[in-house]
């Protein structure tokens, strides 16, 4: 169970929902995870048809739809904390929180964040 004192701490940071599709992918197995609801500097929302296992690592790579920086996606390292079902039953909610983030991607992020 994650400390409801360190969630409390990480929502300090304002979340940004996402209107573009930002399509995120397993770099280990290549499998589609889903998609980027909402996302700040430490961390991202993930919307996905089958459930993310907990605090595991992964391997992500998120495809932007247009190119940004030059880049047409990033990489990023996260851990998942938490997942819930959605109302109908039929996706997920993940929350990740990221563990390495190159300094492109955090430029992409915060360039997505600011145009918001």
């Amino acid at each position: 169970m994650v400390d409801q004192n360190k969630s409390a701490e990480r929502r300090r940071l304002e979340r940004h929902s996402v209107s573009t599709s930002l399509e995120v992918f397993d770099l280990d197995t290549g499998d589609h995870l889903g998609r980027v609801v909402d996302l700040h500097a430490e961390g991202l929302m993930l919307l996905s048809e089958r459930p993310l296992d907990l605090f595991r690592s992964f391997a992500l790579q998120v495809n932007l739809p247009m190119t940004l920086n030059g880049m047409t996606e990033f990489l990023i390292d996260a851990e998942s904390l938490w997942n819930r079902e959605s109302i109908s039953g039929q996706q997920y909610w993940t929350g990740l929180h990221f563990t390495h983030l190159p300094e492109e991607s955090r430029q992409c992020i915060e360039r997505m964040v600011a145009s918001r």
